[in-house]
């Protein structure tokens, strides 16, 4: 039998944790456009929240270089 540890479950919780940082970057771009700020700040604020949320999955099935 293997000793390797089950992973952890994924939530309801967990779902909208990882979604958190995507959704931040949507309102991000819609303030962009109230504001009329350049939307390339906003298209980067998705990008960005897109990479958190990489993080933190990877963060929970405890894949990465602090693995």
């Amino acid at each position: 039998m293997s000793d390797a540890p089950t992973p952890r479950s994924i939530t309801k919780l967990t779902l909208v944790l990882w979604a958190l940082p995507i959704l931040a970057g949507f309102g991000v771009l819609a303030l962009t456009y109230i504001v009329h700020w350049e939307p390339w700040f906003g298209f980067a604020s998705i990008i960005a929240g897109c990479l958190l949320t990489v993080m933190l999955v990877g963060n929970h099935y405890n894949v990465g270089p602090d693995a």
